[in-house]
């Protein structure tokens, strides 16, 4: 059997190589948006209740998988060395068992890495065989790994879409609760001393995807499926950790879709009609039409706007991809002025397997950005489930550090990271 691996998710897209494992280090990087993982630097270190990031000045984490061990696996990219590493430190280690710090035992699936302080990371994973959620702590080189909260089959971390967050003592996470009775999902914001104890609830939700903090509130998108008009409520919600709320925004199933991102004290949208502006929580907001240059839409000469559940933004630019809807499914990116409607077409993408691809961005260091800018198909030999060795391709990327000039010129002057090991997207 002849399979190929390939995830388009950011986060665990990027980054199984092979470098030195990080000593302590001040984290001085911040998100500057959400959504595929994109990181942004800072001076300083966040203070009070911020989203926790994946990388700072020093370097970048990623989940990664060993396929040969069928293990998730914790990596670094290290900027000073331009290498990237399974964060292990041991000159010896084959990295493929789970006594290696890089390694996750054997039926965890590693979600996310996260800085919490300059001591400490935070890491999001799931336990089969029904994949309820582990949160671990660990020394920033891997090492004293802690179990910190795990929940169960019927409370689960919705991995694709819950943020990390810290205020420099505790864990801030949301937690999705199944009741066999009730068909509505329910959950809450909890929070957990990152030293350990007893997680606690602080209040009580249903139905949302979490976009960020702003002004030291958890801004989210709410979905009311109470709503007895049956048009599908929907809210951008505002919480004060006490469970209080300020809804910033409000529209219905028969309004275009729409996304968000947080970029400083602003909040940004996009609507799935090509419509996008801005707002903050004083009340002032801005709303612009856009010009693209083409017909936005789902038919045969349209282009569709692609909405992530958090849309990444650089220097207070959305990131917006389109796709065609011809036989080849090209995705175009464009980076959109909020404030004015302008459009900059980004030109720099490259090819993974038959898909064109735009450069995918994980983080930016100083005044430049980490990315991917290329994918290449190994065969390997894997272990499936039920024991049996399958012939796969497994996904190599290449990866790279790029100007922001050279990024908004399209110019591809990569700094090019080296890696030992296969990395699989």
């Amino acid at each position: 059997m002849k399979q190929r691996l390939f995830c388009l998710a950011l986060a665990a897209a990027l980054l199984t190589g092979c470098g030195a494992a990080p000593s302590g280090t001040t984290p001085d990087t911040a998100a500057v948006s959400s959504g595929r993982g994109e990181e942004a630097a800072e001076t300083t270190a966040p203070t009070g209740l911020h989203v926790l990031d994946s990388g700072d000045a020093q370097g970048f984490y990623s989940a990664g998988s060993s396929l040969d061990a069928g293990l998730s696996r914790l990596n670094y990219v290290d900027y000073a060395t331009l290498t990237a590493a399974p964060l292990c430190a041991d000159p010896a280690c084959t990295h493929n068992s789970d006594t290696c710090t890089a390694c996750l035992p054997e039926g965890q699936t590693l979600y996310g890495v996260k800085i919490f302080n300059e001591d400490r990371l935070v890491i999001m994973a799931a336990r089969s065989p029904d994949y309820w959620p582990v949160l671990y702590t660990a020394a920033r080189d891997g090492s004293d790994r802690q179990l910190l909260y795990e929940g169960s089959a019927t409370a689960y971390l919705s991995v694709g879409d819950t943020l990390l967050m810290g205020d420099g003592a505790y864990v801030y996470f949301c937690v999705t609760e199944e009741d066999p009775e009730d068909p509505a999902l329910s959950g809450g914001l909890y929070r957990i001393p990152v030293t350990g104890g007893e997680a606690q609830r602080l209040f009580t939700t249903t139905n949302h995807t979490m976009v960020g903090v702003v002004d030291g509130g958890i801004l989210c998108v709410f979905y009311d499926l109470t709503d007895p008009s049956g048009a599908g409520a929907r809210h951008l919600r505002l919480y004060a950790t006490d469970g209080s709320y300020t809804d910033l925004m409000s529209w219905t199933d028969a309004d275009p879709a729409r996304s968000f991102a947080v970029d400083g004290d602003r909040i940004l949208w996009m609507a799935e009609s090509g419509a996008a502006g801005w707002l903050k929580t004083d009340g002032s907001s801005g709303q612009v039409s856009v010009e693209w240059p083409f017909t936005v839409g789902s038919g045969d000469e349209e282009k569709l706007v692609n909405l992530d559940s958090r849309m990444p933004v650089l220097d207070g630019q959305l990131l917006v991809n389109v796709t065609g809807w011809d036989s080849d499914m090209v995705t175009d990116r464009y980076a959109l002025n909020p404030e004015t409607g302008s459009l900059t077409p980004l030109p720099l993408s490259y090819m993974a397997g038959e898909l064109k691809r735009p450069l995918d961005l994980s983080a930016v260091v100083g005044d430049k950005v980490l990315c991917t800018f290329a994918v290449n198909y190994l065969p390997v030999s894997s272990v499936a489930e039920d024991g049996t060795t399958v012939e796969v391709e497994q996904a190599q990327a290449r990866i790279g550090l790029l100007s922001l000039a050279d990024f908004w010129a399209g110019n591809p002057n990569y700094e090019e990271i080296t890696c030992t090991m296969p990395m699989a997207l």
